[in-house]
C-alpha cells in the first residue's frame, strides 16, 4: 500500500454548474498507517505506525501536516527503561521529520541534556494537543528527566517550536511565575486542546500558584502569558476588578482567546453585593488604555441598546475564535430586560464599548422562513449552537442553527429543526443546508440533524467545510460537505460501513475526523482548515484497523467559468483555449471530464463581459 498517493474526489456537480467552476484539488493520502508500510521518518529506519494511533492532524498554509502517533519497528519499543515509540512529526507526506520524540532530547535541547520521558506512562510523554499558529509553529508539550530534573517537580514543559529556527523553551514546572512574590507555576505545564498560540510562539495559561505569597486560595490561581522572553502575568485571583473596586476576580479555567496580541477571558466578581444572578463578567485587553477592561458583566444593561441586559441566570457563550485582530469580539448572549422569549438570545459583537446585534431569535433565515415546503414554512431562528460556531479572520460567521416556530415554540418531531448557516461580512444570511436535505452526488441519501456533530470549520477564503450525519432509510454514513457562495454544496468524501470511500486506506472508511471547535489558533484562523483553504483529517476503517492522514485544498468556484484566461471577458482568446483542449479533460466546464460541444455551448452562452 503506498503511503503516498494522490486520489480523485468525484465531487457533486450542481445543476448550477454551467455557471460555476468548483475550485477544489484532490485528495492527498499522505500516509497509511497498516503496521507494515514505511512510515518513511527522516532518521528513523525501518518504522512504521501503530494503528489506530494517529492522534488529530493540523495544517498551516503551506499545507504542511503536523500530528502525533506511535510507531513500530526494529529498535523500538514501547517499555522498559527507554521507550522511544512516539513521536510528534511535521511534513506533507515523508519523509516526514521528528519534532519530539520519547526518549530523546527535548526540543532545541533546553533544558540542557533534558530527554523526553515518562516512566510512569510513556504512551503520555508527549502531550497530544496539536496546537499551530497561523505561520506554522507548533506548541510541543510533554514531559522530561535529566539532570536537575525532579519527577513531579519540575518534569514539565511547553516549547514553541517555530516553523523555522531553533525551539525556544516556553515553561517548566514549578518556575516563578511574573508579577508575584515567589509564587511558583504548578509541577504540570504540559498544554492541553484549545490553547491558543499567536504567530510569536504567545499562548494563555489557567495556572494553579503555590509557595511565595501565596495566601491559601485567596490569591492561588492566575492567567499568564506563555511566551519566550519574561511570561507576562494577565490577571491573578484576588486583583482589584478595573471599574468595580472593592470587587475583586476570581478568572475562570476555561474560555482563554488570543488573536494576536488581543486576548479575551471570563471570570467571577468577588465581594459585597454580589451574587451568583451578576457575578459573571468577560474581560479584554483590547482598547483598554492598560491592562484588560470588563466588557460586559452578567445582568447589566447592554450600552447603546435601550431596555436590554445580559440575562441575569446565564453567561455569554464563545464559540470559534471569538476576538479579531481589529479586537472586535463575537459571542452569543441570552438577553433580558425588554426581550420577550420569541426574541431573548442574539449574537453580538462589542467593539471598544459598541455593542451591536447581528442576528436574533426570530429572525427570518432565507430559504426556510419563506421555503414553501410544510417542513420549513415560517420557521425562524431560534439559536446557533455554541459547539458549532467560527468566527473567520475576514468577518464571515458560519454555524450550527436551530430553527422554531414563529411563536416560539420548538418544533415537534418529527419535523427537521436545524440547519447549516452562514452571515456574510456584509450582514447577509445565507442557508447553507437543512436537515432532511438531500446529500449532493448521493441518490437517496438524507442529511440527519446539523447541530452538535458537525465539527463546522470556515476559511477567509470563504469556504465552510463540515461532517453531517446522513441515512438512506436503511444504512447511516456521514458526509463530508464544503461550501462555498459560488460553488455551492457539494461533496468531499464520505464515510460509513457501507458507503464509505475506499481511495483513504484501500478499504471502506467508516471514519472521517475534523479537530473540530478546539483546532483554532491565536491569529484568527483554524489548525485544521487553513485560511486558504488547507484541509485536513484523519480517516479510518475500524474493521480492518486500516487509517490513514489526508489533505485536500478547499478553494471558491469561480463565477464565470468560461472566462478562461482571467481577463473579465469571454472571446476569442478563450475560444481559442477551449478548442485547443477539444477531446482532453481541460478546460473542462461542465465537469463530465472531456471538453466536448457541451463545453463549447457553455462558453458561447457566456459570450461577452463576465457577469
Amino acid at each position: 500500500m503506498s503511503a503516498k498517493s494522490k486520489m480523485f474526489v468525484g465531487l457533486f456537480l450542481s445543476a448550477t454548474l454551467s455557471s460555476t467552476v468548483l475550485a477544489d484539488g484532490t485528495w492527498e493520502v499522505l500516509t497509511v498507517a497498516d503496521g507494515v508500510s514505511s512510515a518513511n521518518i527522516s532518521g528513523i529506519k525501518g518504522a512504521v505506525w501503530v494503528p489506530n494511533q494517529f492522534n488529530n492532524p493540523v495544517i498551516d498554509a503551506n499545507g504542511r501536516v503536523t500530528f502525533r502517533s506511535q510507531i513500530a519497528g526494529p529498535g523500538i519499543t514501547n517499555s522498559g527503561t527507554a521507550p522511544n515509540h512516539l513521536v510528534v512529526v511535521t511534513g506533507t507526506g515523508g519523509p516526514w521529520s521528528v519534532v519530539m520524540r520519547n526518549s530523546s532530547g527535548v526540543p532545541g535541547n533546553t533544558p540542557a541534556d533534558a530527554i523526553v520521558a515518562r516512566t510512569s506512562s510513556p504512551n503520555n510523554s508527549i502531550v497530544s494537543a496539536n496546537n499551530l499558529a497561523a505561520n506554522g509553529g507548533f506548541l510541543a508539550s510533554g514531559f522530561m528527566t535529566g539532570p536537575g530534573i525532579t519527577v513531579g517537580t519540575n518534569d514539565t514543559a511547553q516549547w514553541f517550536v517555530p516553523p523555522s529556527g531553533a525551539p525556544v523553551l516556553l515553561a517548566q514546572g514549578r518556575e516563578i511565575c511574573p508579577g508575584t512574590a515567589g509564587a511558583q507555576y504548578p509541577a504540570n505545564m504540559t498544554s492541553s486542546s484549545g490553547v491558543r498560540m499567536n504567530d510569536n510562539g504567545e499562548s494563555l495559561l489557567t495556572v494553579t500558584l503555590s509557595g511565595g505569597d501565596v495566601s491559601g486560595t485567596t490569591n492561588n490561581s492566575a492567567i499568564v502569558m506563555l511566551r519566550s522572553g519574561p511570561d507576562q502575568l494577565i490577571v491573578r485571583k484576588g486583583d482589584l476588578a478595573p471599574g468595580f473596586a472593592p470587587l475583586t476576580v476570581n478568572p475562570d479555567a476555561f474560555g482563554l482567546f488570543l488573536n494576536g496580541s488581543n486576548y479575551l477571558f471570563s471570570a467571577k466578581l468577588v465581594g459585597s453585593g454580589v451574587t451568583t444572578a451578576n457575578d459573571s463578567i468577560y474581560c479584554t485587553n483590547a482598547f483598554a488604555a492598560s491592562g484588560y477592561r470588563v466588557f460586559a458583566r452578567e445582568g447589566d444593561p447592554i450600552p447603546g441598546l435601550k431596555g436590554l441586559t445580559i440575562k441575569n441566570t446565564s453567561s455569554l457563550a464563545f464559540g470559534q475564535r471569538p476576538i479579531a485582530a481589529d479586537g472586535t469580539i463575537t459571542f452569543i448572549a441570552d438577553l433580558g430586560g425588554s426581550a420577550t422569549p420569541i426574541n431573548d438570545k442574539a449574537v453580538m459583537t462589542e467593539r471598544n464599548g459598541v455593542f451591536t446585534i447581528l442576528m436574533r431569535k426570530g429572525d427570518v433565515i432565507p430559504g426556510i422562513t419563506d421555503s414553501a415546503d410544510p417542513n420549513f414554512t415560517g420557521k425562524v431562528l431560534s439559536t446557533p449552537s455554541t459547539s458549532g460556531f467560527v468566527r473567520t479572520s475576514s468577518g464571515m460567521i458560519a454555524f450550527e442553527g436551530i430553527f422554531m416556530n414563529a411563536d416560539g415554540t420548538a418544533i415537534s418531531s418529527p419535523a427537521p429543526s436545524t440547519y447549516i448557516g452562514v452571515r456574510k461580512a456584509d450582514g447577509t444570511l445565507l442557508t447553507v443546508c437543512r436537515q432532511t436535505d438531500p446529500v449532493p452526488g448521493l441518490a437517496g441519501w438524507t442529511l440527519q440533524s446539523l447541530s452538535g456533530s458537525t465539527s463546522i470549520c470556515a476559511a477567509a477564503n470563504g469556504c465552510v467545510v463540515f461532517a453531517a450525519n446522513m441515512t438512506n432509510g436503511t444504512d447511516v454514513g456521514t458526509a463530508l460537505l464544503a461550501w462555498d457562495e459560488v460553488g455551492g454544496l457539494r461533496l468531499l468524501a464520505k464515510g460509513g460501513a457501507t458507503i464509505g470511500d475506499t481511495f483513504f486506506t484501500g478499504t471502506v472508511a467508516n471514519q472521517l475526523t475534523l479537530i473540530g471547535g478546539t483546532g483554532n489558533n491565536g491569529g484568527g484562523s483554524g489548525t485544521g482548515f487553513s485560511d486558504n483553504g488547507w484541509l485536513v483529517l484523519r480517516a479510518g476503517d475500524s474493521s480492518t484497523q486500516l487509517y490513514a492522514i489526508a489533505r485536500i485544498r478547499v478553494e471558491p468556484g469561480v463565477a464565470c467559468p468560461a472566462d478562461l484566461n482571467g481577463d473579465g471577458l469571454v472571446d476569442s482568446a478563450d475560444l481559442g483555449a477551449l478548442l485547443s483542449g477539444w477531446g482532453t479533460s481541460s478546460p473542462d466546464l461542465d465537469g463530465n471530464g472531456t471538453v466536448d460541444s457541451a463545453d463549447l455551448g457553455t462558453l458561447l452562452s457566456a459570450w461577452g463581459q463576465c457577469n
